[in-house]
């Protein structure tokens, strides 16, 4: 299809600076108390939003998708909630952090399921990576949402965003490493085929 042939390069380019970006500039993201963080956040949710709804409609699987475009539609809401309605306000950074957390718990469970579990046959090694990022994100949301004051919520944010930075880089070289460790276990099965046939 022409458009993934447009699409995945784009997004990969997108994710893969976007996550080293975050990650090099993840202490200057926590300044002034995070006051960045509601337009950062947003705008990686409102990007998966987005994306949610507009793949269906470019595949023709609208009908097959409903779900995914229900979840596009809830992320971009949770978006112009944090960019606009939470812009700039200190105080609400509890807020924003909740919404992340919750955002992201319902993401990588999402991620569990789909990337993790089925594809586990096809390459164990890097579903396990995947799952494996999955549940310390999840975790980590948990310890951003019970972050008893202001200085553990900030503490548990930064380590949300570094966090941030892996999965988006994650999100992209998942697809490239998958195919790789198929190819990879395809050409070691054949490998122990022809050894058990000249024995």
């Amino acid at each position: 299809m022409k458009w993934n042939k447009v699409y995945q390069p784009l997004k990969f380019l997108l994710f893969l600076v976007a996550g080293i970006l975050v990650l090099v500039f993840n202490k200057a993201i926590m300044n002034n108390d995070g006051a960045i963080l509601n337009g950062l956040v947003g705008t990686v949710i409102a990007v998966y939003g987005i994306e949610g709804i507009v793949l269906p409609i470019i595949t023709h699987q609208v009908k097959q998708r409903s779900i995914q475009m229900l979840s596009g539609g809830i992320n971009i809401l949770i978006a112009v909630v944090m960019i606009f309605l939470l812009e700039g306000n200190v105080d609400e950074l509890r807020i924003v952090c909740v919404l992340w957390s919750i955002w992201s718990i319902m993401r990588e469970g999402e991620e569990i399921v789909e990337k993790g579990f089925s594809g586990i046959k096809k390459h164990p090694v890097v579903s396990f990576v995947n799952f494996a990022e999955s549940i310390a994100v999840i975790i980590f949301s948990v310890m951003l949402i019970a972050a008893e004051d202001h200085h553990a919520l900030l503490h548990h944010a930064h380590a949300h965003v570094i966090l941030l930075g892996l999965a988006l880089i994650i999100e992209v070289l998942w697809v490239y490493a998958a195919e790789l460790e198929t190819k990879a276990l395809i050409k070691f099965k054949r490998g122990k085929s022809e050894e058990e046939k000249a024995e």
